[in-house]
C-alpha cells in the first residue's frame, strides 16, 4: 500500500486563490464568469485546485471538476484530466426542451452539472445524463470502509455519496500516489458506470449519438491506459478495476453491445476519438 503523503500538505501547500462557482449567488438566472473576475488567476503547476476553481489557461477558461494538481487544462471535449473546458463562458440555468451537447455546463438549483451526453428534457440527477462536479470530490482521504454490500450488486455502495462506487475509489487511493493518476482513474469512473447504466435502461432516448459518445470516451481511457503502461507497466487498467465481479464484467459486456448495436459500421469510427493524453505522457 502506498501511502498519499500528498494529501497531508492539501491544507497547507500552495493554494490557488481562484474564484470558485460553488460561492456565487444562487439567485442568478444565469451566471457570465468573463464579467465576474475579468482577471482569472492563471494556472500553476504546483497549486492545488478544488471542485469549481476557476483558471486562465492558453486564453481559454476552465473549471476544475474535483481536486487537481499538476494536469494541464487543455481545449478537449473529455473531462476526466480534471478540467472542464469552457467553451461558453455563460453557465445557464437548466431548461426543459433545450438540446444540450455533452460537456455543457449548467446550473440547477444551488449545483453545478455538466452533460455526460447529449440529453433533452432530461433534469439534473447525479448518475444521470448529467454529473454534479461536487460528486467526484471530497476534501480529506478520509475513505468509507469496507461494506458487506460492496460487490453484492452492480451498483455496489457509495457511503460518502460523491458519486464514485466505494471498493473502487479505495482502491483507487490505496493503490496510486499520483495525483495524475488518481485523477485519471477516478474520473474514468464516470463513463465505466454509464454502460451499467445502459444495460440497467437507464439512459432514457438512448441513440446513435449518446452510443457513439459513450464508445469514444472507452477508446480514449484505453488509448491513455495503454500510453501509461508503456511507461508504467503496473498501473492497472480502470476497466478491470471497476467491473470487478463476474456480474459488472457482465453487464459491461451487455452494456457496450447494447450502444454497438445502434451505431452504423464504420472502419473509421474509432478515428474520432480524441485519444490525446498529453497530460499524463507529460506526468510519466
Amino acid at each position: 500500500m502506498i501511502k498519499l503523503k500528498l494529501f497531508a500538505c492539501i491544507f497547507f501547500c500552495s493554494q490557488a486563490f481562484t474564484a470558485n462557482i460553488f460561492q456565487l449567488s444562487p439567485q442568478a438566472t444565469s451566471i457570465d464568469l468573463a464579467n465576474i473576475e475579468p482577471n482569472h488567476q492563471p494556472w500553476n503547476a504546483s497549486s492545488i485546485y478544488l471542485a469549481g476553481d476557476i483558471v486562465t489557461h492558453n486564453n481559454s477558461l476552465f473549471i476544475a471538476a474535483f481536486w487537481v494538481k499538476g494536469i494541464e487544462p487543455i481545449e478537449n471535449q473529455p473531462y476526466w484530466d480534471g478540467w472542464i473546458w469552457l467553451q461558453n463562458t455563460v453557465i445557464e440555468k437548466w431548461q426543459a426542451n433545450k438540446i444540450y451537447q455533452g460537456g455543457s455546463l449548467i446550473k440547477h438549483g444551488t449545483d453545478y452539472y455538466f452533460a455526460r451526453y447529449w440529453n433533452e428534457n432530461n433534469p439534473p440527477n447525479a448518475h444521470s445524463s448529467w454529473q454534479r462536479i461536487k460528486d467526484l470530490f471530497y476534501l480529506s482521504p478520509d475513505l468509507p470502509p469496507e461494506h458487506p454490500d460492496d460487490f453484492k450488486t452492480l451498483d455496489g455502495v457509495d457511503q460518502n455519496d460523491n458519486g464514485i462506487r466505494d471498493d473502487y475509489e479505495r482502491y483507487v487511493y490505496e493503490k496510486f500516489d499520483s495525483p495524475q493518476l488518481i485523477t485519471f482513474s477516478l474520473s474514468a469512473a464516470s463513463t465505466l458506470q454509464l454502460v451499467i447504466d445502459i444495460e440497467q435502461g437507464r439512459i432514457p432516448n438512448l441513440d446513435t449519438e449518446i452510443s457513439k459518445q459513450i464508445i469514444l470516451d472507452f477508446i480514449n481511457i484505453s488509448f491513455c491506459t495503454e500510453k501509461i503502461q508503456n511507461k508504467l507497466p503496473s498501473y492497472r487498467n480502470p476497466k478491470l478495476m471497476y467491473f470487478n465481479t463476474i456480474d459488472r464484467a457482465y453487464a459491461n459486456r451487455k452494456g457496450q453491445n447494447k450502444a454497438h448495436d445502434l451505431i452504423p459500421w464504420d472502419d473509421n469510427f474509432h478515428l474520432n476519438a480524441d485519444m490525446s493524453c498529453e497530460i499524463l505522457e507529460g506526468m510519466m
